[in-house]
């Protein structure tokens, strides 16, 4: 009896870098004035700060605002809006997650709790579905506890976490470190999950690792040190580093390590904040790069523009951005194009 065998083709799935390229960068308005006090307008700003840069380059990304209302002037045709219902700016956490399988963009949904409990806004929970729609994509939804800020991956099937978020109790209870490995290998593609320990002490969101490392090739990390002796965060910059200098890629690779300096102990009305450069973002054009009106802004910035030569730096104030709980990263999400696909 002959058999014959044929070659099956297989949809991989891969979470792109964030340095590969995009269709679209997602941003919302702040709308809800008692959420953000005194910060309100500064908070805005920012945002119009980071839509004007992004909107004059003529290499940069569409840009997809949320809106509450729909506005009549002074964004430009590089920005599309949507009026819906959302809870407030914190796209890395609400929209979905993008993700290539074959040779198209699919949006990956999870259960969203609002932080575990704390901030839970009217419309968060729905929204990764509704950006998929807008976005024209199809989506899955995964039962798992995840906000986008809790992970960060190289495009190359590794990424990272902290255990403080992804296996705390008011997310993910009955859940251990192989069985979310597994999760978000379904969801994701990845391979190999290297887990930190915590974040940053004052991150509202028990731990998400955008603000303590962050991939900036397939072999090279940023993190974090501190800028002074005695530092509130300083045991936790050198957690971080032990634990990269001895991880390996889902290649078997070792990592290059390149430290940031510490913003200090910036404070705002609830005492120290998670102050961060490792919250810069990356567009088509740009590393957008959060400053704090510190010593360190100078040298984090150049430390980044030195990493991505190939990308203008830009340096938005973000002190008001932070007395709501994150910066440039936690705002935005970007959707990346789809690559040639790969098969097994």
């Amino acid at each position: 009896m002959l058999i014959l065998w044929h070659r099956r083709e297989v949809q991989v799935r891969r979470y792109p870098a964030e340095w590969e390229h995009h269709d679209s960068l997602w941003l919302a308005r702040p709308h809800d004035k008692s959420e953000w006090g005194d910060y309100f307008d500064g908070a805005c700003q920012a945002i119009d700060c980071l839509i004007a840069e992004l909107t004059s380059d003529t290499n940069a990304e569409p840009i997809d605002l949320l809106v509450p209302e729909l506005e009549t002037h002074g964004l430009g045709l590089q920005c599309r809006q949507w009026q819906c219902n959302y809870g407030d700016v914190w796209l890395r956490d609400t929209a979905p997650v993008f993700v290539q399988v074959g040779d198209s963009m699919r949006a990956q949904s999870f259960d969203f709790n609002g932080w575990g409990g704390k901030f839970l806004f009217d419309g968060d929970p729905e929204l990764a579905a509704l950006v998929a729609t807008f976005a024209g994509l199809e989506r899955d939804h995964h039962q798992l506890v995840l906000e986008g800020g809790a992970i960060d991956g190289n495009g190359a099937d590794t990424i990272l976490t902290t255990r403080e978020c992804l296996l705390n109790k008011n997310r993910n209870p009955s859940l251990g470190e192989s069985d979310i490995e597994t999760l978000l290998a379904s969801a994701l593609g990845t391979k190999k999950t290297i887990w930190l320990d915590r974040g940053l002490i004052g991150d509202h969101t028990d731990g998400h690792v955008d603000n303590v490392a962050r991939f900036t090739s397939a072999e090279r990390v940023v993190c974090t040190k501190a800028s002074a002796r005695g530092e509130v965060n300083e045991a936790i910059y050198r957690e971080v580093h032990n634990t990269l200098r001895n991880a390996r890629t889902a290649n078997g690779e070792p990592l290059e390590i390149v430290e940031l300096p510490s913003p200090g102990e910036v404070k705002g009305p609830e005492g120290i904040m998670a102050a961060s450069y490792c919250n810069f973002l990356l567009t088509n054009c740009c590393v957008v790069v959060p400053v704090f009106d510190c010593l360190s802004d100078i040298e984090a910035l150049s430390i980044l523009s030195s990493l991505f030569p190939e990308r203008r730096t830009v340096a938005i104030p973000s002190f008001a951005l932070l007395t709501g709980g994150g910066t440039i990263h936690c705002i935005s999400k970007e959707q990346a194009s789809p690559s040639p696909p790969r098969t097994v």
